[in-house]
C-alpha cells in the first residue's frame, strides 16, 4: 500500500481552511462543483467537461478548525483507504497535511491523483484563501 501525502502552510485562520475544506460552498471555489446531500453527511463531487462525473464522500470527521476526514463511497477512490486533512496553528497562519493512504500501487492513476492533488492544494486551495480566487475544475491544468 502506499499513500498521497502533502503539506502546506496557508496565510490563513485554521476556521478559514476548516470552513474551506468543509463548507460545499468553499469546495466549489477551489476543488470543484461540490453538492451537499445532507443531512447525512455526503457530498457528491463533479468532474468532467459537463460535470458528468460523480463521485461521492461521506464525512466520516470533522473537528472544527482541526480536522476533515472523508470517504469515498462512489467513484474511482471507493477501494481506496479516508482522505485526512489535518490542521495545525503556526505563526503566519495553518500547516495544512492531507493524506491519502490505502492505494494498492503507485500506478499511473495513483501518480495523476498525486499531481493534481498537489496542484488543488498547493495552488488553487492556497490561492483561495489567500487571494480570494482559486482555480477549481474545470479551470485546472491538464495533467
Amino acid at each position: 500500500m502506499t499513500s498521497i501525502l502533502h503539506k502546506i502552510e496557508i496565510e490563513r485562520s485554521p476556521e478559514e481552511v476548516f470552513k474551506a475544506l468543509s463548507d460545499p460552498a468553499s469546495l466549489t471555489c477551489w476543488w470543484t462543483q461540490a453538492q451537499a446531500d445532507n443531512p447525512d453527511q455526503k457530498i457528491a463531487f463533479r468532474f468532467g467537461p459537463e460535470g458528468d462525473h460523480i463521485v461521492r464522500m461521506q464525512v466520516d470527521e470533522q473537528l472544527p478548525d482541526k480536522k476533515v476526514v472523508w470517504q469515498c463511497i462512489e467513484g474511482p477512490w471507493a477501494e481506496t483507504g479516508n482522505f485526512v486533512f489535518d490542521l495545525e496553528p503556526i505563526d503566519c497562519g495553518t500547516a495544512l497535511r492531507f493524506a491519502h493512504h490505502g492505494w494498492p500501487a503507485a500506478d499511473d492513476f495513483f501518480m495523476h491523483c498525486n499531481s493534481k492533488w498537489g496542484f488543488f492544494l498547493v495552488v488553487s486551495l492556497k490561492s483561495y484563501l489567500e487571494t480570494g480566487t482559486g482555480q477549481p475544475h474545470p479551470a485546472d491544468p491538464a495533467i
